[in-house]
């Protein structure tokens, strides 16, 4: 059996019409925001969303605060593009996010005398069982969560 993946229906993405529930993207083709080469941004469709009606769940909390519950299986990216099922990510992972400059250049931020371009792994909890949402995303088959860290379709 394959392992399951998938958004629940409250998890944010990012679209062409800004953030959007998953829930809110069955059967309508949404635009979805996506990386097409390494440093290059734009929107695929999101397309053939279904549901799968129960399966283990976890929360993935950012160090920003934001928290994704996904499917135990659903892949993030950890930075360089390594696939990791959302479960079995740690404390101080980093993934990859839309943020990309050149080499040297570091955006400033007044708050802060690090910029931040990266966004790390806070915690992983148990969030139960439940339904998730998963689908296809042309060409490139990965999107962002509006939490701006990139994961499986």
């Amino acid at each position: 059996m394959a392992t399951a993946r998938g958004l629940s229906p409250d998890c944010m993405i990012e679209t062409a019409e800004g953030p959007v529930r998953m829930a809110d993207t069955p059967g309508k083709g949404f635009a979805v925001m996506t990386r097409l080469q390494p440093t290059q941004l734009g929107f695929r469709q999101l397309i053939k969303v279904e549901t799968a009606e129960v399966v283990p769940l976890v929360r993935v909390v950012l160090e920003t605060g934001h928290s994704a519950v996904t499917a135990r299986g659903h892949r993030f990216y950890r930075r360089g593009m390594e696939a990791v099922a959302a479960g079995d990510l740690a404390p101080g992972d980093l993934l990859e996010t839309a943020f990309h400059y050149p080499e040297g250049y570091w955006p400033p931020d007044p708050a802060s005398p690090t910029p931040r371009i990266h966004i790390a792994v806070h915690s992983v909890e148990s969030a139960g069982e439940g339904p998730v949402l998963f689908g296809t995303v042309r060409d490139t088959h990965t999107m962002f969560l509006t939490a701006g860290v990139l994961v499986a379709e």
